[in-house]
């Protein structure tokens, strides 16, 4: 994708830490006075200084110049290192307008690019006195230009993660709308069909039944793929989390299902945890609700969720004592749409442990499956104290 230069915040935007400990590495390693991160703007004819050390106090605050007066527009133009061991011998640099007695007469300009490849300023390097650049002074600014290149990039990969995101949950919204839509006008239909059931022979009553089924099973794929892309393409800022309030939520969130089973809750005081408390409340949530749903036949759901922490490490477990799932299936579990079992014993539509996936991912926290099979099944998750938002 490509993004211009206010978008990649490269002119006109505040300073960034991570230029400027680039600038002064430069500084450091090349043994200069002055060394910026030049920016070539086009469209406003100037070179606009994004990082920069050394300047004279009135440049640092202007932060840019004519592309016509600066040393840098000549790394932008020739897309090549520009070496300068004297500017007033460089036929580069004569006939500039900067070039007086009080500018650099030393000067060392490296090629910064774009993820495309395109050039888009350079990491510049100069000192009042001559200076005969060695190879070695050239090597490292090109390994420091290199990781301003390198930060571009990933300001670029963010941007287009971002936009990608945006892109998917629209996409995602306005193709549920274009599912509802027929599934609701289908549902109606047979809804009004029957209305005169009693008209209907033995057969087609079985037919709009199963059509009916059919209509509420798309209407809860179509919900249930909104929500995962709504849990996990939110924007939601990292605080900290009172896990007890989070499953107190859940158990009122599924107060109906644990009344219908008569399931029996067992909860141990929880951690507070760095997270998203929007996505945390889906993952516990979608757990607990399969622990209690997977029964075995003839069986009271028995839940228990309890924690161990050590080595600023919180595990999590979610246990239950229903059907498990064999060791040969746990690696698919966790896919998108993933189901075990037959839909006709056990609803659903295998969406739910993929978004815990997500979710333990955002929080990077691992999740893990023990179950034989026979007895229950134990989801374990594990959060570190802090994690980086």
């Amino acid at each position: 994708m490509h993004f211009t230069l206010e978008e990649l915040g490269l002119v006109d935007a505040d300073p960034e830490e991570s230029f400027d400990n680039l600038t002064s590495l430069a500084t450091e390693l090349i043994g200069v006075p002055v060394a910026h991160i030049s920016i070539a703007d086009l469209e406003k004819d100037r070179i606009y200084y994004k990082s920069q050390v050394g300047h004279p106090p009135e440049l640092v605050d202007l932060r840019q110049l004519p592309m016509g007066m600066t040393y840098c527009q000549h790394v932008y133009l020739t897309r090549a290192p520009v070496i300068v061991t004297d500017a007033y011998k460089h036929p580069l640099l004569i006939g500039t307008p900067a070039l007086s007695p009080e500018q650099p007469l030393a000067y060392l300009g490296i090629p910064i690019e774009a993820p495309s490849g395109e050039v888009l300023g350079g990491l510049c390097m100069m000192q009042p006195d001559k200076r005969l650049w060695t190879d070695d002074e050239i090597a490292r600014a090109t390994k420091i230009a290199g990781c301003v290149s390198d930060v571009v990039r990933l300001k670029a990969a963010m941007l287009t993660s971002e936009r990608l995101r945006r892109e998917q949950q629209e996409f995602t919204y306005a193709i549920s709308h274009d599912l509802k839509s027929p599934a609701n006008t289908i549902g109606m239909i047979l809804e009004e069909i029957n209305e005169d059931r009693d008209k209907l022979c033995a057969d087609n009553q079985i037919l709009v039944d199963e059509g009916l089924e059919t209509v509420a099973r798309m209407g809860r794929h179509v919900e249930d793929v909104l929500t995962y892309s709504r849990t996990v393409g939110a924007k939601e800022d990292f605080a900290q989390v009172d896990l007890n309030t989070i499953l107190n939520d859940v158990l009122r969130n599924l107060k109906a299902d644990i009344l219908a089973t008569s399931a029996q809750i067992e909860c141990d005081p929880l951690p507070t945890i760095y997270g998203l408390q929007n996505q945390l409340l889906m993952l516990f949530q979608n757990l607990i609700a399969n622990a209690i749903k997977f029964q075995k036949p003839n069986t009271v759901p028995q839940v228990k969720v309890s924690v161990e922490t050590q080595n600023g490490m919180h595990t999590i477990k979610v246990s239950d004592n229903g059907i498990g799932i064999r060791p040969e299936d746990q690696s698919q579990v966790f896919g998108l749409f993933s189901r075990l079992n037959l839909r006709e014993t056990y609803g659903g539509t295998g969406i739910g442990l993929s978004l815990c996936k997500r979710v333990a991912e955002n929080h990077q926290a691992a999740i893990m499956i023990e179950s034989n099979g026979i007895s229950g099944s134990t989801f374990a998750l594990q959060f570190a104290e802090k994690v980086d938002g």
